[in-house]
């Protein structure tokens, strides 16, 4: 049998990518390339305005603005005074005579309280006064006696007291000292320790003093007048 050896083989033929898929490749990562730095343009720009406005703003409004006062007489900027606490009033009151054992003293008045003096040639009489409340500093040629309280033994031309609010004075310790009876108003005695013994008498250093209040009394103007006895002050 005879072979023809004049045929050739057959070649496979592959087909050429289109020319339009190339181009597309290259138009799909051109895209990307431009949508990439576009957003890392953005990033940038967003970073350097909150850098540069966006701290001054934070700045701006984190950062308190002193208060100054300007002065007429040479225009220079001075810090504003802060308030201060209210001054208590102080009144001087007693007797620079020898008419008595009693001398000169003055009293510190918190804020709502008036002073009245009624004065002779024997007498001195400060009344303070406050909404229904009243203390009275009395000097004149006046004996005294002591103050009693429960447990104590029986004296002699003392007086006898139920209660008492222990005050710690300038110059000596005193009690606010009264008995509770149906009266309208409370009737204080303003009693002071004796150094030597430890037992209390009236009147004190600074003359007899007394006190009223309405039934029931108010704790804070009571506090106030409890403040005024121990602001009591030798001259």
């Amino acid at each position: 049998m005879d072979i023809d050896t004049t045929k050739q083989p057959e070649t496979m033929q592959v087909p050429s990518q289109p020319p339009a898929q190339k181009h597309n490749s290259f138009f799909s990562w051109f895209g990307k390339i431009v949508l990439f730095l576009l957003i890392a343009g953005g990033l940038a720009f967003g970073g350097y305005y909150f850098g540069t406005h966006g701290t001054k703003k934070m700045t701006d409004s984190t950062t308190p603005t002193p208060q100054y006062t300007m002065q007429k007489d040479d225009q220079q900027p001075t810090n504003t005074p802060m308030p201060t606490a209210m001054q208590k009033k102080k009144v001087k009151a007693g007797m620079n005579s020898d008419a008595t054992s009693f001398k000169p003293y003055s009293v510190e008045l918190p804020e709502g309280w008036t002073d009245t003096r009624e004065q002779s040639a024997i007498t001195d009489k400060l009344i303070l006064t406050k909404n229904g409340y009243s203390v009275s500093i009395y000097q004149a040629a006046i004996g005294g006696g002591g103050c009693l309280y429960k447990g104590d033994a029986e004296v002699m031309m003392a007086q006898k007291f139920t209660n008492f609010a222990a005050i710690a004075g300038k110059n000596a310790d005193l009690r606010r000292s009264w008995n509770e009876d149906a009266a309208a108003k409370i009737a204080y005695t303003v009693c002071q320790k004796n150094t030597s013994d430890g037992s209390y008498g009236s009147p004190t250093t600074f003359g007899a003093v007394s006190a009223t209040a309405p039934k029931p009394a108010d704790d804070t103007i009571l506090g106030e007048l409890d403040s005024i006895v121990a602001s009591l002050t030798k001259e």
